[in-house]
């Protein structure tokens, strides 16, 4: 084998190594969401098995030094096998832990480290096996040689983390792109093994065979799949019935691992998610049937823009919705119809508020891009506060979701206290079943210039059978639990510590 093929072979195994540790993220995403807890489980581990295989690797090449050839190609086809188990290793443990109520952080340590230590380990392998293979062929240039194979192991790693990013999974999916990567490992590990010279490129082709069937969907292997029905470049999407839960012809959308959304299939306005409900019956109080402007910050299965676009088509309604493939099959499966005045802003809810001018525009802002305890610290910030207050009318409301820990809310106080800066009444709603024994519950997150003019119990008005209770800001300990959220400081994860470390 000459030395640039070798050189290939360490950069494709490293590219391989780091395509897992980006596919890693979006495989725990269905169970356990994405969260800063979630990447640093994944480079850590990840980071950890490559150190345990870099210096097994070591000592393997010391005791086979006469026969590392071999070796490599046996530890590229336990790569290839290994790479493979964690689609199945992942969804076994993960689904466990979830059944077992596992406190998130916790769960997602042990899955993390169940599905992707070995791989990493095995990956770790190669490259100081490598290195020494050809240092005992060039003994007098030992310096580009083993620089030659640093850099190509960089490389490596650079090429599979964008490839992976930009191409890999939004084509191929999780799992496709995971057998892809086990398809490249048994095809190179075929090149290393002597006495394979007759049968080597019918070994490759076959190395290649089931991954190509797998990603080009001619076969389905049972256990080997993600709970994805669609993966987009942001989310694991699902679309499912939703009649046992509602007791109607409706759809739910669920994005990573949260339903985020829940359509009724004849009734628009039929609002089967509560803090979805109170914002409609919020805006009904303050606007009656009067066409109001709407900025949504999320779409998902743009569940109240459908509502509020049935309800007067005049309503000028703007939804800031990143993901495409989340617009698309909205439209597809949860029959969302976009008037002549609805607009879908493909592009971060952020981004797409700063590029609409400061004048007061909008009659509502609605917070509605955060998935349970997952959330966008850039949109909760003061300065996000200070756009979406630009852009209320005097007669407007901003209203979010938060979830937090009812009996010690530290994120919810965090919020309020920001929000305080910019609005100067401050409004928290709550379902009375939410907080009663609860480790988490949903705060609706009411900010404006005026009362929302609800009582301080409200009873849905039509639809679903909802209740409300206004909790006082007063009583919540915002200086005491709070801080004030920053683009520089907005510690999202700790103040929501004791969900992620405790569990429900």
């Amino acid at each position: 084998m000459s030395a640039a093929l070798l050189a290939v072979a360490v950069a494709l195994n490293a590219a391989g190594a780091m395509i897992v540790e980006i596919v890693a993220g979006r495989l725990l995403a269905p169970y356990f969401g994405m969260s800063l807890y979630t990447w640093t489980t994944v480079i850590g581990v990840v980071l950890a098995g490559l150190t345990c295989g870099h210096w097994i690797g070591g000592r393997l090449a010391g005791r086979y030094r006469a026969h590392l050839a071999p070796v490599i190609g046996l530890s590229f086809w336990l790569g290839a096998l290994t790479t493979v188990l964690v689609l199945p290793v992942t969804g076994l443990v993960a689904g466990a832990l979830l059944r077992g109520e596992a406190a998130p952080a916790l769960a997602i340590a042990l899955s993390g480290l169940a599905g992707f230590f070995i791989p990493s380990l095995v990956a770790g392998l190669v490259q100081p096996m490598a290195t020494v293979f050809e240092l005992q062929r060039a003994a007098a240039h030992s310096g580009p040689v083993v620089g030659r194979m640093l850099a190509a192991g960089a490389f490596g790693s650079i090429l599979g983390t964008f490839i992976a990013g930009f191409v890999l999974i939004s084509w191929l999916g999780s799992a496709g792109t995971i057998w892809l990567v086990a398809g490249l490992n048994a095809v190179l590990g075929a090149l290393f093994l002597p006495g394979l010279s007759r049968r080597g490129g019918a070994l490759a082709a076959a190395g290649l065979l089931v991954p190509l069937a797998v990603i080009s969907g001619g076969v389905t292997v049972p256990g080997f799949a993600t709970p994805c029905q669609v993966e987009s470049r942001y989310y694991c999407i699902r679309i499912d019935p939703a009649d046992g839960q509602t007791g109607r012809a409706s759809r739910l959308m669920a994005l990573d691992h949260l339903v985020h959304s829940v359509n009724d299939e004849a009734d628009p306005q039929a609002l089967f998610s509560p803090y979805l409900h109170l914002v409609d019956e919020i805006a009904r109080h303050r606007f009656a049937d009067e066409p109001i402007s709407a900025f949504f910050i999320g779409g998902g299965g743009f569940t109240l823009p459908r509502a509020w676009q049935a309800r007067n088509p005049a309503s000028d309604l703007t939804i800031a919705e990143i993901d495409p493939v989340v617009t698309r099959l909205a439209r597809e499966k949860l029959w969302f119809a976009p008037g002549e005045n609805t607009h879908v802003l493909e592009r971060d809810a952020r981004v797409a508020l700063r590029a609409i001018p400061e004048a007061p525009r909008f009659d509502v802002v609605f917070g509605d891009a955060f998935h349970d305890i997952a959330i966008p610290a850039h949109l909760i910030s003061d300065e996000f506060n200070a756009l979406v207050a630009r852009r209320l009318k005097d007669t407007g409301f901003y209203v979010l979701n938060v979830v937090d820990d009812p009996s010690n809310p530290r994120l919810l106080a965090s919020l309020l206290r920001t929000l305080k800066l910019r609005f100067p009444l401050l409004e928290v709603w709550v379902e009375p079943r939410d907080i009663q024994g609860a480790r988490r519950a949903t705060f609706i997150v009411y900010a404006a210039k005026q009362p929302s003019g609800l009582e301080a119990t409200h009873r849905a008005t039509y639809g679903y059978r909802h209740l409300w209770l206004r909790v006082d800001p007063a009583s919540i300990d915002i200086d005491g639990l709070g801080i004030t959220l920053t683009d520089d400081f907005a510690p999202v994860d700790r103040l929501l510590s004791g969900l992620w470390l405790g569990g429900d």
